[in-house]
């Protein structure tokens, strides 16, 4: 979000750099960048102490995984606001660009954020379950919709038909 607002605030070099990094984010899946940031934070962290962050490595994947949206629909909303006369008034008595930035015009694109973020909370739970039925998800001690349906895998090619049913 605020890669976003400092990208449709300043424009020029900036906005160009961000808007790239974007572009190049969104031609990758979803689910690829947050197995890639995964596997990174997970090489980081000791193996003693990945239960304990397994969670905050999930929330940081599918959080970086997914900024995209929110910084494209915040830069296009600050371009709009960023030309309006309260931001003029504000430049002409002098306050700074962060503060306009951050009182004046980022409460005024909230409204986009939160329909985004709305939308984007059902693809976030399905990619939390992607990754813990790829194993790199929550820990199999934790419940997980992922860690579920994986324990499920093996009831469904048993013959059991039942249980699948």
């Amino acid at each position: 979000m605020t890669a976003g607002l400092i990208a449709g605030y300043r424009g020029g070099f900036m906005d160009a750099v961000i808007m790239r990094i974007a572009e190049v984010q969104l031609a990758l899946p979803t689910i690829l960048v947050a197995l890639l940031i995964s596997g990174i934070l997970r090489a980081i962290a000791p193996p003693s102490t990945m239960d304990k962050v397994a969670i905050l490595v999930l929330i940081l994947s599918i959080g970086l995984s997914n900024w995209v949206q929110f910084a494209r629909a915040v830069r296009a909303s600050t371009m709009v606001e960023r030309s309006q006369e309260y931001v003029l008034a504000a430049r002409l008595i002098g306050i700074g660009p962060l503060t306009i930035m951050f009182r004046h015009i980022l409460p005024n694109v909230m409204g986009p954020i939160m329909v985004i973020a709305t939308l984007n909370l059902s693809g976030a739970i399905l990619t939390e379950a992607t990754l813990s039925f790829l194993g790199v998800g929550v820990p199999p001690t934790q419940p997980s919709l992922g860690t579920l349906i994986n324990g499920g895998t093996d009831y469904l090619f048993s013959g059991s038909w039942w249980i699948t049913i």
